[in-house]
């Protein structure tokens, strides 16, 4: 579904990202780790098209996107959430969902101030879509709270839904369970892979490596730019170039 070929990008005359491989397969959960600075979120942006390799190429289900803007790469199915969640301060849940959805859709704004039947089409499609998207993620009952009050973990839901609505068919997650504990992380693990379930592939960055290990199904490990290893989870506990650079003895 992805794929990286030797992307090199520099920030000034900082070397982020060398030479730097990667395929993400269809249907799969699969995860980027590395020590602080490895250049990992690097690569989630280079990824969605907020910044653009120097050399090299990105493809998406075949199709070259590194030099795509970010809406354009949204609109081909990809999205992602932050390490720092975003969301929009005076915003129900419900209208997070349903703001994301226009991407999908063609009404202008004159159409809308006019209410013609195509927009009133796509309001009800909407309406319709987000009940659907917040049924999936255990959001029903919080539809019309402020995103922003709710618990760490049900924002974090809130981010995947927006990214369900949005038609994501590629989420990178950028550490989704930092701050949590075991019982939080444990739902989010489920959660993760409930999204496979949807149809949805995964690329997660993630230093909790019992989550990393538990839902993996290929792990790379990326070190000052570049990928040094890659593997299931149980070849990337064993390898010593991973075990000197980010695991530990």
């Amino acid at each position: 579904m992805l794929s990286l070929s030797k992307i090199h990008f520099n920030y000034g005359g900082v070397q982020a990202v060398s030479e730097f491989n990667m395929t993400v397969e269809k249907g799969s959960i699969t995860s980027l780790i590395g020590p602080n600075g490895a250049g990992k979120t690097t690569t989630f942006n280079l990824i969605c098209g907020e910044i653009h390799p120097h050399q090299g190429q990105i493809f998406f289900s075949g199709k070259e996107i590194d030099r795509l803007s970010p809406h354009q790469i949204a609109a081909l199915g990809i999205s992602r959430t932050f390490q720092n969640i975003r969301l929009f301060p005076s915003l129900t849940v419900r209208e997070h969902i349903a703001v994301s959805q226009y991407i999908r859709y063609s009404s202008s704004l004159i159409e809308a101030i006019l209410e013609i039947p195509l927009y009133r089409e796509e309001r009800r499609m909407v309406a319709q879509r987000t009940d659907e998207i917040m049924a999936k993620v255990g959001l029903e009952e919080y539809a019309d709270e402020p995103a922003i009050n709710l618990p760490y973990g049900l924002q974090r839901r809130v981010e995947f839904a927006r990214a369900l609505a949005v038609g994501t068919v590629l989420m990178l997650l950028d550490e989704p369970t930092a701050g949590m504990n075991i019982q939080e992380s444990n739902e989010m693990m489920g959660l993760i892979q409930s999204l496979t379930n949807l149809g949805m592939t995964i690329l997660l960055v993630e230093h909790d490596m019992r989550v990393v290990m538990s839902i993996s199904s290929k792990v790379w490990v990326m070190d000052q730019g570049m990928i040094i290893a890659s593997g299931t989870p149980d070849e990337i506990k064993q390898d010593p170039r991973v075990i000197k650079a980010y695991l530990g003895e």
